[in-house]
């Protein structure tokens, strides 16, 4: 085999931490976008288990293209109904028959949708509240090819950073505590958002936190609900970070004139947000226009030769590696090019940009993380398995 193209260079620029303002995001689970993501992603697991299960083998194809249609509610304090369905419709590429069976794309694709939802929202019903639909078609001859040989089936980047900055870590574990921690203790929904602001050495984060309308009786008891979880998330918060941190909830509410964030399902798609894969987080969990980042859409593509999904995961897992592994080094960003048609493990480029501790970067901190990234790309089915395992949150 030959040797990998892998280029170690030292980090240019401000150090995330110096920089005077740094601006870092996060949408809840059960964000229009978010539920865009996960359904797409959920498809094409489930696509890929059945083709092993029935046909033995994985196929061609790419479910990225989920759009979410807001619904329209009538919702106040006490509760609300559904006056129109939201809608899911589910686009992307896949193989329809292989060797003379039919595969029913359609059929597994809405399935995993209502998976994904029941899964993920305590108050979305996919039957009462959702219409699914399926318009998947057949994909590129020649991208089966590809998928046969475990070749890359595009000329694609990946990337992506670690550690995450104390903005990224305030924001996304705020985040994950009020999706899987808060919710078990206020009548609230999982269409979080986390919007971090780090001005200087001062943290503040503004939350969205819709409130399950059944469950509020009026706006005394909004207030009083609202209150007491701004005071929970402020202390949860405060604990992540050194610094000052500020927390700020439902900013946009009027109370007065009833006009706060009450929902019947748990997310604002019941009304006036639409939702499409890839305009959320990123494969490292959140939105940081201060960093490098790709655009792909990881979320629904085939874990077997997509280098817009297999790359972007390589790269988180390969910078925290380095991370962890060399003391000497304090921050990572990995870049992985592709080239179509090549061995997934022999990337057109695959480079790290490390932060050393102290100094600058030593030829003995350039082999450790050379060796580090050589052993990522040798081991790149891994990164296949655990997609299909479901080990790796992707958004």
């Amino acid at each position: 085999m030959s040797e990998r193209n892998i280029v170690v260079t030292e980090a240019t620029g401000q150090y995330i931490e110096d920089i005077p303002v740094e601006i870092v995001e996060r949408k809840g689970i059960g964000h229009p976008d978010s539920l865009c993501d996960g359904i797409a992603e959920r498809i094409s697991v489930e696509y890929t288990r059945w083709c092993q299960e029935n046909l033995g083998t994985m196929l061609h194809h790419n479910f990225d293209k989920v759009q979410l249609v807001a619904g329209e509610v009538e919702v106040g304090y006490g509760g609300g109904y559904m006056l129109k369905p939201i809608r899911i419709q589910i686009a992307g590429r896949g193989t329809p028959a292989f060797q003379g069976r039919k595969v029913p794309m359609d059929e597994i694709a809405i399935e995993a949708a209502k998976m994904h939802i029941r899964e993920t929202m305590r108050y979305l019903d996919p039957d009462r509240h959702m219409v699914i639909d399926s318009y998947a078609g057949r994909g590129a001859e020649e991208l089966q090819y590809v998928v046969d040989h475990v070749t890359a089936n595009d000329t694609s980047f990946g990337v992506s950073h670690w550690p995450r900055s104390g903005l990224e870590h305030a924001v996304f574990e705020t985040a994950q505590y009020i999706n899987y921690r808060l919710i078990d203790q206020f009548p609230i929904g999982e269409d979080v958002k986390v919007m971090g602001l780090r001005r200087g050495d001062e943290l503040t984060l503004t939350v969205a936190l819709p409130f399950i309308a059944a469950e509020v009786g009026d706006a005394a008891e909004y207030e009083e609900l609202k209150g007491a979880a701004e005071v929970a998330i402020q202390e949860y918060a405060a604990g992540l970070d050194s610094r000052k941190v500020r927390v700020m909830v439902n900013m946009a509410d009027d109370v007065p004139n009833d006009a706060v964030y009450l929902t019947l399902t748990g997310t604002s798609a019941e009304m006036g947000d639409d939702g499409s894969v890839g305009r959320g987080n990123r494969v490292n969990g959140v939105i940081a226009p201060f960093r490098s980042a790709s655009l792909e859409a990881a979320c629904g593509k085939n874990p077997i030769s997509h280098v817009g999904k297999v790359y972007n995961v390589l790269a988180l897992l390969a910078a925290r590696d380095i991370v962890e592994r060399v003391p000497t080094v304090r921050e990572a960003t990995v870049y992985v090019l592709s080239q179509i048609g090549a061995p997934l493990d022999q990337p057109l480029m695959a480079t790290a940009m490390v932060r050393p501790v102290g100094g600058s970067l030593t030829p003995s901190i350039q082999a450790d993380v050379r060796s580090i990234l050589d052993e990522h790309l040798a081991q790149v089915s891994t990164v296949r398995s655990r997609i299909l395992n479901r080990e790796l949150t992707l958004f």
